[in-house]
């Protein structure tokens, strides 16, 4: 985040530059002004060197030489860092632009898809409820289907439930009637007579 503030002051300040620039400033043309001109200079004071070597002062000569061709030399380099320094902050300027670009369109996708997603959900709610709804108010065929074996199906069980209380009423008849023989069984069998000549006791006075 600093270094994009730091490039974004450093953009601005390039563009407040630019702005005091004549309307026909040309950064690639001045690049190439800037490469004639240092051609050029160092082409003069190559000239004068060797004219130096012709004077009597030769040392002082040269050394005023030198001293004009460093700032000649230093001024043309000033000028190439400030293209230079432009050229890399409309670089980045534009990275930014097309980052920022790409952001807003990622964004609007996601925004796209998010209100897709929430419509599509509120649809499919209603068509639910609606589902439902129907379903309450009005029974299906299957339902009226099925609604008349209803009461021939409570018959079949009532008949099943009856069949089986009556064999289970025979069962217990059958068991009283067996418990009763194994008990008259054992009275013989206590008495030692046979059955049919046991006499009746006598009748008190």
């Amino acid at each position: 985040m600093k270094r994009i503030l730091i490039l974004l002051a450093g953009l601005g300040t390039l563009v407040l530059a630019a702005a005091q620039q004549p309307s026909s400033y040309d950064p690639e043309r001045e690049r190439a002004r800037i490469n004639a001109e240092r051609r050029q200079a160092l082409e003069r004071y190559g000239q004068e060197e060797a004219d130096c070597y012709q004077r009597f002062a030769v040392n002082d000569c040269l050394s005023e030489m030198r001293r004009r061709r460093r700032v000649t030399l230093e001024e043309l380099r000033r000028q190439e860092i400030i293209l230079d320094d432009e050229r890399r902050a409309a670089a980045a300027a534009e990275k930014i632009r097309r980052t920022e670009a790409q952001a807003a369109e990622r964004d609007s996708a996601l925004a796209q898809e998010q209100r897709e997603a929430a419509q599509k959900a509120d649809q499919e709610r209603q068509q639910r409820a609606r589902q439902k709804q129907a379903a309450q108010t009005a029974p299906g065929p299957a339902t009226a289907a099925s609604a008349p074996a209803r009461p021939a199906s409570a018959a079949a069980s009532a008949a099943a439930g009856a069949a089986q209380r009556a064999a289970m009423q025979r069962a217990y008849e059958e068991r009283q009637r067996q418990a009763e023989e194994r008990r008259k069984e054992r009275e013989r069998a206590q008495s030692g007579k046979a059955p049919g000549t046991s006499r009746p006791l006598p009748v008190p006075p």
